[in-house]
């Protein structure tokens, strides 16, 4: 019997085909559609939360649970480490798998999920087949239709009346206004209000030596202040990681490389005409004139006229190639007329 025949609970919202074999999978489901997340982490200084437990767990696991004797999930495949189960079956789905469903009827390219090969339709049809319910707005990708999907979002605040567009300035806005919690340096009595702040701030009445992070490659002499640029640092020279385009499979070093290459093919691109005298360009206003050299200005002369005042010493180059000089710049001069 298919699994999938079960699953006649289907969700409400238009341009959603999630389906499930339960009631409470479905009221789960919807809590996203309603931006409801009523599972809150605990935890001191996080103010993270989630519309399902399971993810609220998982960020507990991975943020919040000290590393030690804790299992570790390993690729048998590459040997990736990962700190949860669902990353891993993610990652062995993602990498590892040889089953390839999704494939372009005219190139012939392979996908190995739906909405990949529909954006990659594109270049053979001219479509966007991705659209915004809202405003009506077509994309290419699925990826660029769910950054535009987040400008219609609206985040409320607990505490104020205020409202935000954007979940980074919602939360901005509740650290600066309503988090009481405050670090006072001892030293000099300066408040903050993360603990990250008052860290940084204390190396100023400490005389010792900022930690230093070196790569540990050979013949790599590149050292770093922060352990996060040390780790971008090899993977992007040393471990070669490279994102994928998912339209044209070209390969970037960063993925604020990758986004800014991914909107480069929804925008046209505008090459201006070059400016010739015909077309406005205005003239040059030193057109035949003999431009003052480097050599004249290292001989203490003002002009070429006082080359003539040099006396003829035997003994001295200079003379002789100022005289050079001029005589070229003449004949360059004579062809720009």
């Amino acid at each position: 019997m298919d699994p999938c025949s079960d699953k006649t609970k289907t969700c409400p919202y238009a341009g959603c085909g999630a389906a499930f074999n339960r009631p409470y999978k479905l009221a789960w489901h919807l809590l996203v559609h309603n931006n409801i997340k009523k599972f809150v982490c605990v935890e001191d200084n996080c103010s993270k939360s989630y519309s399902n437990k399971s993810h609220l767990d998982r960020h507990k696991n991975t943020v919040h649970v000290k590393k030690g004797n804790n299992v570790v999930y390993s690729c048998p495949t590459c040997l990736k480490v990962y700190t949860n189960r669902q990353n891993l079956k993610r990652h062995i789905n993602v990498k590892h798998k040889v089953n390839i469903p999704f494939y372009c009827d005219i190139c012939k390219l392979e996908f190995r999920k739906k909405h990949l090969l529909t954006a990659h339709m594109f270049q053979h049809t001219g479509v966007k087949s991705f659209n915004c319910e809202m405003c009506n707005k077509d994309f290419i990708s699925l990826y660029e239709k769910k950054k535009h999907m987040r400008l219609h979002k609206v985040y409320k605040c607990d505490e104020c009346p205020l409202s935000f567009k954007r979940w980074s300035i919602y939360q901005y806005h509740k650290k600066l206004e309503h988090t009481k919690k405050e670090f006072i340096c001892s030293d000099c009595g300066r408040k903050f209000k993360e603990r990250g702040h008052i860290v940084r701030h204390m190396k100023v009445h400490t005389q010792e030596l900022v930690k230093v992070y070196r790569c540990p490659y050979e013949n790599c002499s590149r050292e770093y202040s922060r352990n996060s640029n040390l780790k971008q640092h090899i993977l992007i020279k040393h471990v070669k990681v490279k994102h994928e385009c998912h339209m044209c499979n070209a390969k970037l070093s960063t993925k604020a490389c990758l986004q800014r290459h991914i909107k480069s093919h929804s925008t046209p691109k505008v090459i201006e005409p070059v400016k010739t005298l015909e077309t406005g360009r205005k003239p040059r206003k030193d057109v035949g004139k003999i431009k003052n050299l480097s050599a004249l200005k290292l001989a203490g002369l003002d002009s070429l006229e006082q080359i003539k005042d040099i006396p003829d010493d035997s003994d001295s180059l200079m003379p002789k190639l100022l005289e050079e000089s001029v005589s070229l710049l003449s004949s360059m001069a004579a062809v720009q007329v």
